[in-house]
């Protein structure tokens, strides 16, 4: 019996001793796994860290290109390059190294075109956004938004002084931000002539009729009471970009193909350099309907986009486009005066100087002019833009691969 007995404990301390050592072994592999997750976590935050602030080096000073080498983080290093890669792209390089391993952050981003606004101020001035009124995509004004009731925004709203009252009961569903600061650069049609000048069409000191027609042609005149002459869109502006200097632009029809329509003043003061709106002016693909539609309006404008007051304008205008006034305002021709003119329904988006009426309202009747339908063309979210379309001056990630 005590033989047996000891046979027991013998064996038993075999099976804890045999236990103890496959423990042990079980432990140190764990705190093995456990260092080489923790040291490729440091590396891999250390790669993420300078693309952000590399990124951010970008989204403040956009001609940035210095890069940084070796930089001391979180007890390893950084390194990051910005290189041109054509088309406006940068591609963004970071990468790190800790306790003998590396890791890298590859970012792309691109030129912010003002097109990426379903709405832009810089003024708003004492118009209000009030109950019922609803905008589809991001937004911006460089002044403050007036709020009087629940308007909703579905896209982000960013504000660089606030709203007005400060707590009010409009709905952010994509999130509200102030402090934020997009002014229109000084030279932002400068790249636009360019392009007109390299590639596109330029009429000087006159005014131009456009009427595009859904074969891809487009007719036109430079006078109000002349015959139209019909060419290729593709031959009348290789490069798409029409541009008048010292003119006023007339602009309907069905577009199918990329343009971007321009009208340049003669200075300061000057009553010219307008887009006028005579009709309707769609897209021949609505890619509301069809997704795959490459058909892009810009209507771009130093002073003024109006809807003219006329016949065809009376019931309803339908625009396709994005609208860019640099100095004035999207408004229409006789807002306070005309009768009763339907809707507008636009697709696209409006970048104003300074926020313009399109109508006036008794309560919920339409006095004279308009109604508003707005709709955010997603495409120009996904980097879809008119040729040359006037730029932020800054830049927006395109792509971040980790």
């Amino acid at each position: 019996m005590g033989r047996n007995s000891l046979y027991l404990i013998i064996g038993l301390s075999f099976v804890f001793l045999y236990w103890g050592l496959n423990f042990s072994r079980v432990s140190k592999d764990a705190l093995d796994n456990y260092l080489n997750y923790y040291e490729e976590t440091v590396a891999h935050n250390v790669a993420a860290s300078g693309a952000n602030i590399g990124a951010n080096m970008v989204f403040e000073d956009p001609t940035w290109r210095g890069g940084y080498s070796n930089l001391p983080l979180s007890g390893g290093t950084l390194s990051v390059s910005v290189s041109d890669i054509g088309g406006g792209k940068i591609r963004l390089l970071a990468w790190s190294s800790y306790q003998g391993l590396n890791d890298t952050v590859t970012v792309i981003m691109q030129p912010s075109s003002f097109s990426k606004y379903a709405y832009y101020t810089v003024n708003e001035g004492a118009v209000y956004w009030i109950t019922g009124d609803t905008v589809w995509g991001p937004m911006h004004t460089e002044s403050k938004l007036n709020i009087s009731g629940s308007p909703v925004f579905y896209g982000k709203v960013t504000a660089k002084n606030g709203t007005n009252p400060k707590k009010s009961a409009a709905k952010f569903y994509g999130g509200y931000q102030s402090g934020v600061s997009v002014p229109i650069p000084p030279a932002s049609l400068t790249p636009l002539t360019n392009a007109a000048n390299d590639s596109g069409i330029v009429f000087n000191n006159t005014d131009l009729w456009l009427t595009f027609n859904a074969d891809g042609t487009v007719s036109f005149r430079t006078t109000a009471g002349g015959t139209d002459s019909t060419v290729a869109l593709s031959t009348f502006s290789p490069g798409g970009v029409i541009l008048v200097n010292k003119g006023d632009i007339h602009v309907k029809g069905t577009l199918n193909g990329k343009v971007t329509i321009a009208a340049l003043s003669n200075g300061s003061g000057s009553t010219n350099g307008n887009v006028w709106i005579d009709d309707d002016i769609v897209y021949n693909k609505d890619p509301r309907i069809d997704p795959s539609s490459n058909d892009y309006l810009g209507i771009v404008s130093e002073n003024n986009v109006e809807i003219t007051d006329n016949t065809p304008n009376r019931s309803d205008v339908n625009i396709m486009a994005s609208v860019f006034a640099e100095k004035g305002s999207f408004t229409a021709e006789n807002y306070n005066t005309r009768p009763p003119s339907g809707t507008i329904y636009l697709l696209g988006g409006v970048t104003q100087n300074t926020r313009g009426p399109v109508g006036q309202f008794s309560g919920s009747t339409v006095v004279n002019g308009f109604r508003k339908n707005y709709k955010y063309d997603n495409r120009f979210l996904g980097g879809g833009t008119a040729p040359a379309f006037p730029l932020t001056g800054q830049y927006e990630v395109l792509s971040w691969k980790e």
